[in-house]
């Protein structure tokens, strides 16, 4: 490893870690990964174990995620109306299947918090132990009155 690769960047991992950890996060397998940048793959295993490199790995599969996802909102006019055509065929069992998977899907559908105070109050609410499954949760009336403030609230 050269001087460039072995300096941390501001995540705490290496510029060779943070792109093992980028192609780990695309799909690549270790194997692949090690052969490519000539790294042991038992090295990889080990970097792994570091906190700084899953944080990294799993930012970076948010982005993938997130670019997936806006991928998909453009196909949706399109899936859209494909499913309105489905809607109007002419062979029943389509229509069907084509009916009862919209009605499940706006079963599985949830909603958000709609009131403005209560989204605010569940933001608020903290565990007095955050690692202890049973903590005692508190109101931090700071912060309730950071976000009201913050959101333009009295």
């Amino acid at each position: 490893m050269n001087k460039k690769e072995q300096n941390q960047t501001k995540t705490g991992l290496t510029p060779l870690q943070e792109k093992v950890a980028t192609l780990l996060a695309t799909g690549e397998s270790i194997s692949s990964i090690a052969e490519k940048l000539e790294l042991n793959r038992g090295t990889i295993y080990q970097w792994q174990q570091k906190l700084a490199f899953q944080c990294y790995f799993n930012f970076q599969r948010l982005q993938a995620k997130e670019t997936l996802q806006n991928g998909l909102y453009g196909l949706y006019s399109n899936a859209l109306d494909t499913i309105k055509e489905c809607l109007n065929s002419e062979n029943e069992a389509i229509k069907f299947k084509t009916a009862t998977f919209i009605i499940q899907k706006v079963e599985e559908c949830s909603l958000e918090d709609v009131d403005i105070y209560e989204a605010i109050k569940k933001r608020a609410t903290k565990k007095l132990f955050p690692d202890i499954e049973e903590s005692q949760i508190f109101l931090d009336k700071s912060e309730y009155n950071r976000l009201i403030k913050e959101n333009g609230l009295k």
